[in-house]
């Protein structure tokens, strides 16, 4: 059963730091975790030794003065002191290497991320972190709402789907907010090359006993609740990212559940790149990523030891 009783939050010493401390207070509320940890990773190798003695006070290290600045926007925006201390960890070296390794010690169950942390080129480090941390990673914006009352699990019709419902209705359970599937049927545009909304209606009402009969071979196989709302979206532009961005703004969803597996031994490729392009900025709707742990642990461990 999923528990968000270790939460973590990452933080990168932006202006992104303060909402993410505010949504921490959200989730503090909600899942009155056991605890709360705030860390920043200082990447030293890419500060030269000569601006470094110009930024520090005195002799006290520049790692010192860092983390004393974290501790007072945690101090200025974390609510929750009095009911849940939270710890503040400042670390130097490899980003991705730091936040993974403390994951996997601390058996967190929720990483905290904002969506533009590090988050350029190929080489993101949000893209890394969330390809390899083994617990499950929420990805806000600075326009998240803290509420979650409408989430849309992403079903491929396949078993990473499951364990996103699984998680879906644990927040339910918790929230009282309603859950739907939601799948992207993927259609070769030379198969349908007129885009009109009507057209599209069209399409969509032609595939729905196709669609039904899909779903409900999915909900048999996986032995699945047969009353989760189910709805589908048609792409023909071949990005299911976009296709699922577009339904939850159109339909005020909070929450988009996707779950991922490993797609290679190799660091750079094993999250899906759907889960991966949610998790880009220029998409705000709140991302959970859920993984199989067991899965993720073996790799992590065959990864770093």
């Amino acid at each position: 059963m999923f528990k968000f009783d270790n939460i973590l939050i990452c933080l990168d010493l932006t202006e992104m730091d303060e909402s993410l401390i505010g949504y921490a207070n959200f989730l503090v509320d909600t899942f009155n975790p056991s605890s709360v940890t705030f860390i920043h990773v200082m990447d030293t190798y890419e500060i030269p030794e000569e601006i470094t003695g110009t930024i520090t006070d005195g002799d006290k290290p520049l790692k010192d003065l860092l983390k004393e600045e974290i501790e007072e926007k945690v101090q200025d925006h974390y609510k929750h002191a009095d009911k849940l201390k939270p710890t503040v960890i400042m670390e130097e070296g490899l980003t991705v290497e730091k936040i993974v390794k403390y994951a996997e010690k601390n058996k967190t169950d929720l990483a905290l991320m904002g969506k533009k942390i590090g988050y350029v080129g190929e080489g993101g480090v949000v893209k890394k972190i969330i390809g390899l941390i083994p617990s499950s990673v929420l990805l806000i914006s600075e326009t998240s709402a803290y509420r979650f009352t409408r989430i849309m699990v992403r079903t491929n019709f396949a078993s990473p789907s499951v364990v996103a419902l699984q998680m879906g209705q644990y927040l339910q359970s918790i929230t009282g907010a309603s859950i739907e599937f939601h799948n992207v049927y993927k259609l070769p545009y030379n198969f349908f090359p007129e885009q009109s909304a009507q057209a599209a209606q069209k399409l969509k009402a032609q595939l729905e006993p196709y669609m039904t009969k899909k779903y409900e071979k999915f909900v048999k196989k996986y032995k699945l609740p047969a009353d989760i709302p189910f709805n589908y979206t048609v792409d023909v532009k071949g990005d299911e990212a976009q296709s699922l961005y577009n339904y939850a703004v159109r339909n005020q969803v909070d929450l988009v559940i996707t779950g991922t597996k490993l797609k290679s031994q190799l660091a750079n490729i094993i999250m899906d790149s759907t889960s991966e392009k949610l998790a880009g900025v220029e998409k705000n709707v709140p991302v959970l990523i859920v993984k199989d742990v067991k899965e993720f642990v073996g790799f992590f461990k065959a990864l770093f030891e």
